[in-house]
């Protein structure tokens, strides 16, 4: 089997020949290949040569666009930066507010330049792996969209003061979703993975939950036309995966480590895929033994369900990461099927 037919066989179900596994390792590829940390958020080519060092290093069954959510605030007007060594934040919002927002031009989705720039590595990687590996394109949802352009308190005042400043904003958010979205899936992407987390109740209130954000997900996830996996985005997703079941085109949930699969699947139910449950950030503070131990828990846990694969979850790898934790992890893999192809 390839990693594609490994993932989709996991999508179904069906056994495979061994566990498939991704590795969130976006940042990692500079490293891989010595790129300069700038360049490789900057040039498609440089970022699609670090994921091919990354397959060809580590072996991962799926493979990601940049972890670059700043590029979406980019995108409205906000201004990014940060330290060298690290993907681009967003240091400066383009508007204040929700209403002011809503006087922000929409990006335009084939001319804005941060936003070719994700599209063209999908289509460099799309085109290299075709039909072998499937690519993820990476982005946030509607909801997640703001915090990028006024701030996270901006946006937290609007969902609980001024729902219908916020139902404007979601509104005029889901639109540049779907067209980037939608963009992404026709450039080559395999799949979607984005955040939702101000449709989680560890985020806002049940009230904003089901009033406002949940409606936003389903009106933007009916519109594109291709899966989408939801990522926990650093908050508790098991508690409230219940608000997200029945989502449209959604396939999946990449969920913390340490959250309990079994309670996942009973709250899910036979269907989607269940990804995740091995830290990802805590790797570079580890051992290969260490690493190697926690897979085969990790693994442990999620063999009993045809439809696990093994992700690191959180944020990137960090690139301090030793290459051994890494390798130590296909090794693991390995040992649970019967290599890596």
């Amino acid at each position: 089997m390839n990693s594609l037919e490994r993932v989709l066989a996991a999508l179904q179900g069906q056994p495979s020949d061994r566990p498939p596994f991704l590795l969130n390792l976006s940042l990692y590829g500079s490293r891989l290949t010595g790129a300069p940390v700038k360049a490789h958020f900057a040039d498609p080519a440089v970022f699609a040569e670090g994921q091919m060092a990354v397959r060809e290093t580590f072996g991962p069954d799926l493979l990601l666009s940049p972890f670059l959510v700043s590029a979406l605030g980019e995108a409205f007007g906000s201004r990014a930066g940060g330290p060298l060594e690290q993907a681009p934040n967003i240091r400066a919002f383009a508007a204040d507010s929700a209403s002011a927002a809503l006087r922000l031009p929409l990006p335009d989705v084939d001319g804005h330049p941060r936003l070719l720039y994700l599209r063209e590595t999908i289509r460099i990687l799309a085109r290299k792996y075709e039909g072998e590996v499937p690519v993820i394109g990476l982005l946030v949802s509607p909801p997640d969209l703001p915090p990028l352009i006024i701030g996270l308190e901006a946006w937290l005042d609007a969902l609980l003061f001024r729902p219908e400043e916020a139902r404007a904003l979601l509104d005029r958010c889901t639109d540049f979703f779907v067209q980037l979205g939608t963009a992404m899936l026709q450039d080559g992407a395999t799949a979607l993975a984005l955040t939702a987390n101000l449709a989680n109740r560890f985020m806002v209130p049940a009230e904003v939950v089901t009033g406002l954000s949940r409606p936003a997900l389903e009106r933007a996830f009916s519109q594109i036309p291709g899966p989408i996996i939801v990522h926990h985005g650093g908050c508790p997703l098991v508690p409230h995966l219940a608000d997200f079941r029945g989502l449209p085109q959604v396939v999946g949930f990449l969920v913390d480590a340490g959250e309990d699969l079994a309670a996942a699947r009973a709250i899910l139910g036979p269907g989607p895929l269940l990804l995740g449950n091995l830290d990802g950030p805590g790797l570079a503070d580890l051992s290969p033994e260490q690493v190697r131990g926690l897979c085969e828990r990790a693994l442990d846990a999620g063999s009993p369900d045809p439809q696990f694969i093994l992700a690191t979850s959180g944020a990137d790898v960090p690139l301090e990461t030793p290459p051994d934790c890494l390798q130590a992890i296909t090794e693991a893999i390995c040992l649970a099927g019967g290599g890596l192809r």
